[in-house]
């Protein structure tokens, strides 16, 4: 009998050694279709090791871990919390589940882990830092208060968590706690004076203005300099109205060479908004930056805080572009400097020195590219064609993978322009092309590449569906209404063709508003001319082709001449 049951004990170890075996191979190769990233089969692998063993941690673990890498995030928290139960004290788990629930801001279910990890691994001040945190934001104030006070009791005092425990206090209302945390800190970091101006700034707080200035002056006899210092007794001085020894302090602390100026820029910018509504702005605003100027002239962030103020309180151009000139004199490189300047030439049109800025854009911002694109529109206007394809093509190529599409359609639009000026088809219409794979909706570029088709009498099918989007965006644009018109004029359908030229030259308007249109061009007009002409109003047609030499505003063909002269429609 005894025999008998220890053959059969035998029996069954050996089964369940055969099955630790068989699960512990198929965790393996699971492990290794993990790292090759084959999702699909390691999972598998892992469904084999649960069916031997159903209880298996980490087969449980690693299925979480990728049920959440494919998106089925229920099923993960299922298989990730059966694990840890199974496994109460692999804080790994609970480590890896609670970092998922930080990152999709699901805090609240990271709680339980996180205090149960601060059970078992009690020195983790990582773990402590998160529940410090996350006790702070939901109002449990109390236990992030004893949470930093773990934290202490394992580093020592460390003065960021004694100020969190500080403001802690303050919101409590608990201004004896608030007092006592920086108490402590002075006492234990006596030679550090950044605690005692804290201290004289919370008695300044709760109106102790006496106490204040009392460790205010023990501080100065120390560290007469002490930043923190000056600001806490220019605050004190203006607290206690008296405004000129407050405004000294600002002063001495803003014009002193040794400034740190990050401090001083601080200082700056809380003055000059100080100043809104006061009728004397202006000169009390130049007199800063004179005195600031004569300290170093070469200050570019001073530089450009007083360019921003001159174009913030909306100053006259006159005034602020000799500053920006300025800026970019000491600082080359100052974007802002360069942005202004650039747009400031291109409403004067004042293209020399429009080019000077474009080029200096290129120079030093290459990935930008607007500097191209109105470098080239520069070179545009100048009559220097080939140099404005090379400025936009250049542009192109060395724009950055933030450039946005909108811009880079527009450059596109522009080559296309550009290359039709000069007669070169082919490449116009790839770049329209182009144009319209950056940004569909990009009317010029409809218009045009519409426009250009209908004058080569191809592709008019194309055409009239990219002019019937430009007049569906812009109903009023006589330019658009011109070319859907021309368009449908093209293609034979002449009625049609004068029901949209009348939008654009009114039967009702007077030879003197016509020619007085800055909207109108003397191209217009021969179309408007030739659409009556095969609609059979012959007198009209004459009538706006006289008009069309009249306006004179573009080169006057001779057909155009010889169909006023003759009275007559003849094809160019």
């Amino acid at each position: 009998m005894k025999r008998r049951i220890y053959i059969l004990v035998m029996l069954m170890l050996g089964l369940a050694v055969q099955a630790q075996t068989r699960m512990d191979y198929f965790l393996m190769e699971a492990g290794k279709s993990r790292m090759r990233q084959d999702w699909s089969q390691a999972m598998m692998l892992y469904r084999h090791a649960l069916d031997i063993n159903p209880d298996s941690p980490e087969a449980l673990f690693q299925l979480g871990r990728m049920s959440f890498y494919i998106r089925e995030d229920s099923v993960g928290e299922n298989y990730m919390h059966r694990a840890i139960d199974i496994d109460s004290t692999n804080t790994a788990y609970m480590e890896s589940l609670a970092a998922i629930y930080l990152r999709t801001n699901r805090a609240e279910k990271a709680l339980p882990l996180l205090e149960k990890m601060s059970v078992l691994e009690p020195r983790r001040t990582d773990v402590l830092s998160h529940l410090a945190t996350y006790y702070g934001e939901t109002g449990r104030l109390e236990d992030a208060i004893k949470t930093l006070d773990r934290w202490e009791t394992l580093e020592g005092r460390i003065p960021q968590l004694s100020y969190e425990k500080y403001s802690l206090y303050n919101q409590l209302g608990d201004s004896v706690r608030a007092f006592g945390e920086l108490e402590a800190l002075c006492n234990e970091f006596p030679s550090d004076m950044t605690h005692r101006v804290r201290m004289g700034y919370q008695y300044q707080l709760h109106g102790n203005m006496k106490k204040a200035g009392q460790i205010y002056d023990e501080v100065r006899l120390s560290e007469p300099h002490n930043p923190q210092l000056q600001i806490a007794m220019m605050e004190y001085y203006e607290a206690r109205g008296q405004k000129e020894r407050a405004d000294a302090m600002r002063d001495s602390m803003m014009f002193d060479v040794q400034a740190d100026k990050s401090l001083r820029y601080g200082l700056l910018q809380n003055y000059i908004q100080g100043l809104e509504g006061n009728p004397k702005a202006d000169s009390l605003v130049a007199d800063r930056f004179d005195r600031l100027f004569a300290i170093d002239s070469t200050d570019v962030e001073a530089m450009g805080i007083y360019a921003s103020w001159l174009a913030y309180m909306e100053k006259p151009d006159s005034v602020i572009c000799p500053v920006m000139q300025r800026l970019l004199r000491i600082a080359p490189d100052n974007e802002m400097a360069t942005q202004w300047l650039l747009q400031y030439f291109a409403q004067k049109q004042e293209y020399i020195s429009l080019e000077e800025i474009c080029r200096r854009g290129t120079n030093y911002h290459p990935d930008n590219l607007a500097y191209h694109y109105f470098l080239g529109m520069t070179f545009s206007e100048l009559g220097k064609e080939q140099e404005a394809l090379d400025a936009w093509q250049k542009g192109l190529k060395l724009r950055s993978p933030r450039t946005s599409p909108v811009q880079i359609s527009n450059v596109f639009t522009a080559s296309g322009d550009m290359f039709y000026k000069m007669n070169r088809m082919r490449e116009s219409f790839c770049a329209y092309d182009s144009a319209l794979v950056y940004n569909k909706d990009n009317i010029l570029a409809l218009n045009n590449y519409a426009y250009f088709l209908s004058l080569r009498k191809e592709n008019l099918d194309k055409a009239e569906q990219m002019s019937y989007r430009t007049i569906k965006a812009e109903p009023d644009n006589i330019t658009y209404l011109d070319t859907y018109a021309w368009i449908l004029f093209m293609r034979g359908e002449y009625a049609e063709a004068a029901h949209y030229m009348e939008r654009v030259v009114s039967p009702d308007s007077t030879e003197a508003a016509l020619l007085a249109d800055s909207r109108m061009s003397s191209a217009l007009l021969e179309h408007a001319g030739d659409i009556a002409w095969f609609n059979g109003d012959t007198g009209r047609a004459c009538y706006l082709w006289e008009l069309a030499i009249k306006r004179g505003d573009d080169e006057v063909s001779a057909t155009l001449q010889k169909k006023a002269r003759k009275k007559k429609y003849f094809k160019k």
